[in-house]
């Protein structure tokens, strides 16, 4: 059971319009963790939704999306065809952990009693996130993490 994937929308325009169409031209230009790991290599796959807006999945605990938040830039001409000016062409987006936040407050929570892991759930029962619990001498801590 994999946390579920959260689709990240971003906008492309063209001379003030949505650009459409050009999925195929997009790659990401860069894809880092906060203390600057390059996790390019495992990208994922950016799909159109329409009237200029896009899309791409990450779940928390895989790749890339696997040791804590990502910075990156996505070059929606990697290559010239689109027409696109710099401004344009280049589009940064974030992806953190916090965005499974309010996901925490809408949604059914199951624990388990024996570990005290905690699995935040969509309407369909699919496992949004994992909340891993760890009991110390002092503290009771509970890390987001990858459901085994």
């Amino acid at each position: 059971m994999a946390n579920t994937a959260k689709q990240i929308p971003f906008y492309v325009a063209k001379q003030g319009a949505g650009l459409t169409g050009a999925a195929a031209q997009m790659d990401f230009e860069s894809l880092l963790l906060l203390d600057g790991t390059d996790k390019s290599a495992s990208e994922p796959t950016i799909s159109e939704i329409g009237g200029g807006w896009y899309k791409f999945p990450v779940a928390y605990g895989t790749d890339p999306f696997d040791a804590g938040d990502l910075v990156g830039v996505i070059d929606a001409d990697k290559d010239g065809t689109n027409g696109l000016v710099s401004s344009e062409r280049y589009i940064p987006v974030e992806v953190r952990l916090d965005f499974y936040a309010l996901e925490r407050l809408v949604n059914a929570m199951s624990q388990d009693k024996l570990t005290g892991d905690m699995l935040i759930k969509d309407d369909a029962g699919n496992t949004i996130l994992k909340l891993d619990m760890t009991d110390g001498a002092s503290t009771l801590d509970r890390d987001p993490g990858a459901p085994a």
